[in-house]
């Protein structure tokens, strides 16, 4: 009885010992899992583990077998467990042309584990899904980033969907890559061959390594969790680690969510674990995930990466970079080439069929052997040095980690909306060889214009019988900045209120240089202050069809007298339009809104008494037009009167007839000058309106009625 005890307190012994040893060699894992018959009810799955052992630190080899643990989502029951077996194994061979880590080291075994062939996995029809886990303990004490590594485990975790979904196996993680390993302080970028046998949508993430369940048996390498997703613990960072900064080092550990690929630098040597996470969607629903867990060394080696192409901070996207250029504006291209190691040569070749590369050419200045621009808008900030061993103006040079060339250039006019296509051909020779980057560089010459300053007043009031002349003005922007712009600059009426623009357009004088120009010319400059200039000159002028045209400033001028069809519109709108040749500045539109001012009389009493001897005081009968001291005061509405007057003696014969409203009888039969009408009593019959009245807020006119018969005296 003794000696049996004894035995089994050494196997037990052994088992716990072979367990804690196995800990400190596994260095990281993934499930790979596959549906291979649904059946309606359920599914039936292979299920593969991939185990990755350090092999220089680790004494025991990986085990034959290992028994995993399925649960279902939610309530964490063991649906079952599953023992597969260890179906090949071999050293990861990890190094590039660069750089080939000590194996003495780094040096990695992978061992890949999978069910005997006819020993599937039924998993039930369940909603919520399954996980399926594999733990042991504990994790390499070599780890950096992990508090006390040794008291870890580590959780290889995958989960996968409700079989009543239909066919869905896992994303499958693939081959371990040959360049598993960081680099110290040099960016290295790097994918992991993830696919998926759905063609399911893949969402790549950080995620911190999973600890394990700390409940498994002595008879299964699993256990159910207990916590809230992701189900088991993370692992705690040692300080100064985090899950947003699992390595250290510039910039940050990140990876892209869509392609996966990982951005790394660690600043120091060492190990650094941390786990990638590939969640995949269908129709935009979440269905499963799987996760690997690793282990890199963080190693003094070189990255070879290829050119990386900038101009003016613009990558580019699908290896176009694209940059507008505007119209006599202009603008530099600062083109960039750079690469990782500043060791490595690189070259640079640019080409274009429809872009002058040798005029636009800026060289850099050069103090001994360093190029040097100034102001560089790229990527390496204000002042850019380089020191190339060989440059030419047509687009050639060659340096080591940087290089740069700049051209400058102003669109002309006669580019507009051209594409010009230049292609930046870059290379550098590495520890790796020849890599290439080809760019096409577009610019597109736009247009961005300014406004031209045209000059309409935007209302102007007139008053019957007022004579009127309106200046307009319009200045080509660009002409401002460099007088010897020659665009042709058009100024034309565009109205349709019926406006005589031709009668009463106002020819420029002609001076004796060939210039046209208006004298006492009056316009608002485009700060808002009224000029008045004694003359405007006005080069290449000319008019035709109602059109003015000059080189950058032109004048219009329309006089005209408001007659009583103005009045009869009692307000109209004037539109303008002024516009340039080729691409110069923007077309301007401006309206002046042309309000009358009706005539306003008030009633006035009809006279009864005139007295036509020649002394100019009171020779005629006549209804009074305007006050005798203030003319500009009127009485009648000469737009609007309408009026019939007769007068006869006394005897009832008719001695003057008129329709006119401004009728003036000189006491002469019939008005004629010719017989004198003796003094006397005359009776006068007048009937219609003599001036009018207008209510000004809606513009109505209310005539003044004249309507009467009474006699007046005629006095010699």
């Amino acid at each position: 009885m003794r000696d049996f005890f004894k035995y089994s307190i050494l196997i037990f012994s052994l088992f716990i010992f072979s367990k804690n040893i196995n800990a400190t060699h596994i260095v990281g894992g993934d499930f790979k899992i596959d549906m291979v018959n649904n059946i309606g009810s359920g599914a039936y799955y292979n299920i593969q583990l991939r185990l990755y052992r350090d092999d220089v630190n680790g004494a025991v080899t990986l085990p034959s077998s290992v028994t995993v643990g399925v649960y279902q989502v939610g309530t964490n029951s063991q649906v079952t467990t599953k023992t597969i077996y260890l179906i090949s194994s071999g050293l990861v061979p990890l190094g590039d042309p660069c750089y080939t880590p000590n194996p003495g080291q780094v040096r990695i075994e992978e061992g890949v584990y999978q069910n005997l062939s006819g020993s599937t996995v039924l998993l039930p029809n369940y909603s919520p899904g399954y996980y399926i886990q594999y733990e042991t303990c504990c994790r390499n004490s070599l780890v950096n980033n992990l508090q006390t590594p040794t008291s870890l485990g580590i959780s290889i975790f995958a989960k996968i969907p409700d079989p009543a979904i239909g066919q869905n196996s896992t994303p499958d993680f693939g081959a371990y890559p040959n360049d598993a390993y960081f680099c110290v302080n040099n960016i290295k970028q790097f994918t992991w061959p993830v696919t998926d046998p759905d063609g399911d949508s893949l969402v790549f993430s950080l995620v911190a390594p999973l600890d394990e369940s700390g409940q498994s048996s002595f008879l299964a390498d699993s256990g159910p969790a207990t916590g809230a997703y992701p189900t088991y613990p993370n692992c705690p960072f040692s300080f100064g680690y985090s899950a947003s900064n699992m390595i250290g080092g510039t910039p940050n550990m990140t990876i892209n969510s869509i392609t996966g690929e990982i951005t790394a630098s660690p600043a120091i040597q060492g190990f650094f674990a941390y786990a990638v996470r590939v969640e995949e969607y269908r129709n935009g629903v979440k269905l499963g995930e799987v996760r690997r867990d690793a282990q890199y060394a963080s190693l003094p080696c070189q990255v070879a990466t290829s050119p990386d192409v900038t101009v003016n901070n613009d990558p580019g996207a699908s290896n176009v970079i694209q940059i507008d250029a505007y119209v006599d504006n202009q603008i530099c291209f600062d083109v960039e080439v750079s690469v990782l190691d500043p060791n490595d040569s690189i070259y640079l070749q640019i080409s274009s069929a429809n872009f002058d590369l040798v005029n636009t050419y800026v060289a850099p200045t050069q103090s001994g052997s360093v190029m040097q621009y100034l102001n560089w808008q790229n990527v390496s900030g204000q002042t850019f040095s380089f020191t190339p061993p060989q440059l030419q103006a047509s687009g050639y040079l060659g340096g080591k980690g940087k290089i740069g060339m700049r051209y400058c250039w102003e669109a002309p006019c006669e580019s507009l909306n051209e594409v010009l296509d230049l292609t930046l051909s870059s290379y550098t020779v590495s520890c790796a060889g020849i890599l290439t980057v080809d760019k096409d560089l577009q610019v597109n010459v736009v247009n961005d214009p300014e406004p031209i300053n045209l000059d309409v007043p935007s209302s102007i009031s007139l008053t019957l019988d007022s004579v009127t002349c309106l200046d307009l003005y319009a200045l080509d922007n660009k002409y401002i900045s460099n007088p010897a712009y020659d665009d042709t600059l058009f100024l034309e009426p565009t109205s349709s209120s019926g406006f005589d623009f031709a009668g009463t357009y106002q020819v420029p004088d002609l001076h004796t240089n060939g210039s046209y120009y208006y004298t006492d010319f009056t316009y608002t400059d485009s700060l808002g202050v009224v000029q008045v200039v004694d003359s405007l000159f006005m080069d290449n002028f000319y008019h035709a069809n109602n059109i003015s045209a000059a080189i950058g400033e032109v004048g219009l001028r329309f006089c005209w007298t408001v007659d009583c069809d103005y009045v009869f519109q009692q307000e109209f709108d004037l539109d303008f339009m002024a516009y340039s040749t080729v691409c110069a500045s923007d077309t301007t539109f401006k309206t002046a809104h042309v309000e009358i001012d009706p005539p306003i009389a008030d009633p006035q009493p009809i006279p009864n008494t005139f007295s036509p001897n020649g002394d100019n005081v009171n020779d005629y009968f006549q209804l009074t037009p305007f006050d005798i001291n203030n003319p500009n005061n009127k009485y009648n509405d000469p737009c609007f009167d309408k009026m019939k007057v007769s007068i006869y003696n006394r005897w009832g014969q008719k001695v003057f007839e008129s329709e006119d409203p401004n009728f003036k009888w000189d006491g002469t039969k019939n008005g004629e000058g010719n017989t004198n009408c003796k003094p006397g009593s005359y009776v006068v019959i007048i009937n219609g309106t003599f001036g009018s009245t207008y209510d000004l807020s809606t513009g109505v006119r209310i005539p003044n009625p004249v309507k009467d018969e009474y006699f007046i005296q005629l006095f010699r």
